[in-house]
């Protein structure tokens, strides 16, 4: 059973190169991209309500044809090592896709969530697929149904809600583009807990863009969870907000302790061509009654801002310097019902820290013709003992004012580098460095390596 996901991937014989699905954080290009955001491109591709997207070259407008395309490969880490097939078949703009792993070591790459069985197949033990699904996609609408992950964030490594660093879940989307103007809706399951308890996940947001240097948006997402709870016909309406649902009694389930929303304003400002300036800033509670003020207790809220320096860019070599800093309250992303909090997993949904904790950080990456991409940072990180991050599905203790971080505060020194080497398109060498003052130095290093299949048929 383990070599399903491989028999399946070189059967269907998928595609990479296209205008639709995401792009996985693994693959160079979701790599060179992000970081042309820096340097002023590719902004009409730069979004705060998801993730980087293929795009298609214009020798493929306004023609009937199919693009099969596929990857097969391997991934090392220090010995661990992870198989892998992406694949995806599009004919004009109807596309599906798929990109399966196995495993022999569950922990060892980033977003793996897959559960490791009891018995190994030639020394593998787990396999999962990370993204799959089906879609369609013009110009201004996509409709799309699978399994991944959302990023709804300015900036890069600065999300707060929604993360791609989270593990991956079943949900489908939508979105429109009138121009500057994009609207986006999802609805998902995240997850059935062992105590009978479904787990759901909807979002809806608007942003503003100029495709040029300037983008806004603002979202709201929601968790919704209940024992045996189907889908809610409640969150279905994409034009339509969590207040009004479940304070006039829409939801399957009544009262006000089925579902946690968060509300996100974000922007992403070029200032010039060498300066970017990014930030977030998310409320969980607000707190406006004077009785709750007179309570003590205050808002839940998150933040996060990263500014950016590239003083050199040249068709070879470029260069990024940059500061950012981030900060989620105490009780944000926790709800009074535990099981609405935002996880899934057990792994946070956003910041990968969780919450009740801050961090500031200062690096430069640096990048050599596409083909060599460092990055190296250093900063100072801070977590409470009521972070999400080891107590997943417990709720919060109040809203009251208090210390932040809460409780034993765990401060935390660290230096953190990454380098990799695209020696050819199908072939990156890289290694990891990561120390703290906690835990010490922890060093890898590994390969990826795939083989490349492609064809056009018109």
């Amino acid at each position: 059973m383990m070599y399903v996901y491989i028999l399946v991937y070189i059967i269907i014989n998928l595609i990479n190169y296209v205008k639709s699905q995401e792009i996985p954080t693994e693959f160079i290009e979701n790599e060179v991209l992000e970081y042309s955001f820096n340097l002023g491109k590719n902004w009409d591709r730069n979004t705060t309500l998801g993730l980087n997207r293929y795009s298609y070259t214009d020798k493929f407008n306004n023609i009937n044809f199919s693009i099969i395309n596929s990857r097969i490969g391997i991934h090392t880490i220090n010995g661990s090592i992870a198989i892998f097939g992406y694949g995806n078949f599009q004919y004009n703009n109807f596309y599906c896709f798929i990109y399966p792993r196995i495993v022999n070591d569950v922990t060892a790459f980033a977003r793996y969530s897959g559960i490791q069985r009891e018995i190994d197949r030639t020394g593998f033990i787990s396999g999962e697929t990370d993204l799959s699904g089906i879609g369609y996609e013009n110009e201004w609408l996509m409709v799309q149904w699978g399994r991944g992950r959302e990023e709804w964030s300015s900036g890069e490594g600065i999300s707060l809600a929604l993360s791609n660093n989270s593990s991956a879940y079943d949900y489908g989307a939508l979105k429109l583009s009138f121009n500057s103007v994009r609207v986006k809706y999802l609805h998902g399951f995240l997850e059935s807990l062992e105590n009978g308890v479904n787990r759901y996940i909807t979002a809806r947001g608007i942003e503003y863009t100029n495709k040029e240097s300037l983008i806004f948006g603002f979202s709201e997402v929601v968790i919704y969870s209940g024992e045996n709870r189907p889908f809610d016909i409640g969150y279905m309406n994409p034009i339509s907000t969590h207040l009004e649902i479940e304070l006039n009694d829409r939801l399957n389930k009544i009262g006000y302790n089925h579902a946690n929303a968060v509300w996100q304003a974000s922007l992403d400002w070029m200032a010039n061509n060498k300066v970017r300036v990014s930030g977030n800033i998310l409320f969980d509670e607000f707190v406006i009654d004077d009785i709750q003020k007179n309570a003590g207790k205050e808002h839940g809220l998150a933040y996060s801002a990263r500014v950016s320096y590239s003083p050199v860019h040249s068709e070879n070599v470029s260069i990024s310097a940059y500061v950012q800093h981030i900060k989620v309250g105490t009780s944000t992303f926790r709800h009074g019902n535990g099981t609405n909090n935002f996880v899934i997993r057990e792994k946070p949904l956003g910041w990968h820290h969780g919450s009740d904790g801050l961090e500031s950080m200062i690096g430069i990456k640096v990048n050599y013709k596409d083909s060599m991409l460092a990055d190296i940072n250093m900063g100072q990180r801070e977590t409470g003992d009521e972070s999400i991050l080891s107590n997943p599905y417990i709720p919060y203790i109040d809203y009251l004012s208090g210390p932040f971080p809460s409780g034993n505060v765990e401060k935390n020194i660290f230096l953190f580098s990454t380098f990799k080497w695209h020696w050819k398109p199908w072939v990156r060498f890289e290694s990891r460095t990561d120390w703290s003052k906690d835990d010490g130095l922890e060093i890898s290093a590994g390969v990826f390596l795939f083989l490349p299949k492609m064809f056009v048929i018109k």
